[in-house]
């Protein structure tokens, strides 16, 4: 189990996209390159660092099986986030992110560690458009809610899965499906 660096990694790697929003608007306001080539260099290092923890978890970390009383896809929510997160960001003249990197670097982590201890993992539009994670509400057969990432489509409750477990309550479909 990875626990905290997992969920504060899944969570800022969802804000990605916020970063890259940022630089797009710096360089359209004609900022230099300089000041805005960071916000993309911090944003492709987020997505590169997910796709190594995914794949580092998915096969270095022991396997267990979970199995699924019931279910219920929780990545629709990719669409509000985009909305809520970036549309601030794209037309504000004074934007708080564009004036400096200190200030942004402390917005960006109240956020990221509000997230992770909320447990909100569900709406990471990278992993959901880049990955083609799904992210499903689950709950287990003592009926314990817990969030599983999973590339496959679930379709039916019932069934045990191989997982491994990034943090408490939030588990990474690993394999194959047993009845």
């Amino acid at each position: 189990m990875l626990n905290i660096f997992a969920k504060c990694l899944l969570v800022s790697t969802s804000l990605s996209p916020v970063l890259i929003a940022v630089a797009i608007n710096q360089f359209e306001r004609g900022e230099p390159c300089t000041s805005w080539i960071w916000w993309l260099v911090a944003a492709f290092v987020l997505v590169l660092l997910c796709w190594a923890l995914l794949r580092y978890a998915g096969r270095k970390v022991q396997e267990c099986l979970l199995f699924i009383k019931e279910f219920e896809r929780k990545d629709q929510e990719v669409l509000t986030f985009l909305f809520i997160y970036l549309l601030p960001f794209l037309r504000s003249e004074q934007s708080i992110f564009a004036t400096g990197w200190l200030t942004s670097g402390y917005i960006l982590a109240i956020i990221i560690l509000a997230i992770a201890y909320a447990g909100a993992f569900h709406f990471n539009p990278v992993m959901r458009i880049l990955f083609r994670y799904r992210f499903y509400a689950i709950k287990n057969d003592h009926g314990i809610s817990n969030l599983l990432i999973s590339k496959t489509d679930l379709q039916q409750s019932g069934q045990k899965i191989k997982t491994v477990r990034l943090a408490r309550n939030v588990h990474l479909h690993t394999g194959n499906t047993h009845a």
